[in-house]
């Protein structure tokens, strides 16, 4: 039996209309993405430490964004990975961020931002089509937008 961890990502989307964001007539939302150095921009997420609630995670997540997690918690999508390159399986939980407009959406340019953790982050939006890759995002953006409650944390 292999070992598989548990990554908690937060999905964080910003809407084309901020009056109406749900309407996607106009386009898909574009999602935050981090990277740290020189990785691969990717969804904000953190390890699911023992004994660690997967809201508790999340708030880690939403914490060094600076962001508050919406008041109602939930898991948008669920994705197993296997075990590749001499990285451990995982089973990945995408909850939902919420979204943001006006100055709360501002991001300068994928420059480097403060945060909790040591080191610096650099942060982007980025568009619907750049998720292709990324089979649990595409899926939890749309139960976010369609307001879907797949799954409904206490």
């Amino acid at each position: 039996m292999s070992t598989h961890g548990v990554r908690v990502t937060l999905l964080v989307w910003k809407p084309v209309n901020a009056d109406a964001p749900g309407d996607v007539a106009a386009g898909w939302p574009q999602v935050l993405q981090v990277r740290d150095g020189a990785g691969p921009w990717q969804a904000p997420s953190v390890v699911l430490r023992g004994g660690e609630l997967v809201m508790g995670a999340a708030e880690r997540v939403a914490y060094a964004l600076g962001l508050t997690l919406p008041n109602v918690h939930r898991v948008l999508a669920v994705d197993q990975r296997p075990a590749a390159r001499g990285w451990p399986g995982e089973v990945v939980l995408v909850v939902d961020g919420g979204w943001v407009a006006g100055e709360d959406a501002e991001v300068t340019g994928g420059g480097a931002d403060s945060c909790a953790h040591a080191g610096r982050h650099r942060r982007r939006w980025a568009s619907a089509d750049a998720l292709a890759d990324d089979r649990e995002l595409v899926v939890a953006l749309g139960a976010a937008v369609a307001k879907l409650p797949p799954f409904v944390l206490g």
